[in-house]
């Protein structure tokens, strides 16, 4: 019964593993653009950027991981090109850049985004991508 749960938590601990990378390279933004924070805050902050990072990617990695692991997509450019796009998007969205936008600004913020939206989808293609469709040797008929 337990190993029928391998592959939840597997999925579930690479997606926790891409929000703490997400909110980690957050927090680390913000303590160096307001230099008054200290060390206790920043775990703090990477605590709270985590959860946001979780709340504001839950629906579409609910949408597209069950996708790629459906089709057994295995290879590190899908996950990659995946956190890239959710993290430019959600980027844009939530700093406001469509009410107001300012082109370079809005460019750079939403490259630096993509950049890091692939390295936590990297994150996640380690942990639990790179076995997706592998059902476990329990699981099949004898």
């Amino acid at each position: 019964m337990l190993l029928g749960l391998r592959k939840p938590m597997r999925l579930l601990w690479g997606y926790v593993a891409a929000c703490a990378l997400m909110g980690f390279v957050l927090a680390c933004v913000a303590a160096w653009t307001i230099p008054e924070t200290a060390a206790p805050e920043l775990f703090v902050l990477t605590i709270a950027l985590t959860k946001v990072a979780m709340i504001v990617s839950i629906l579409p990695s609910l949408v597209v991981i069950p996708i790629l692991e459906w089709r057994g997509m295995r290879r590190w450019y899908g996950y990659a090109i995946f956190g890239a796009v959710l993290s430019a998007v959600a980027s844009i969205l939530i700093s406001g850049g469509t009410e107001r936008p300012q082109t370079l600004n809005l460019i750079t913020v939403a490259v630096c985004f993509a950049f890091l939206g692939a390295a936590c989808a990297t994150v996640y293609w380690w942990i639990a991508g790179r076995f997706a469709g592998q059902w476990s040797v329990l699981n099949e008929p004898e």
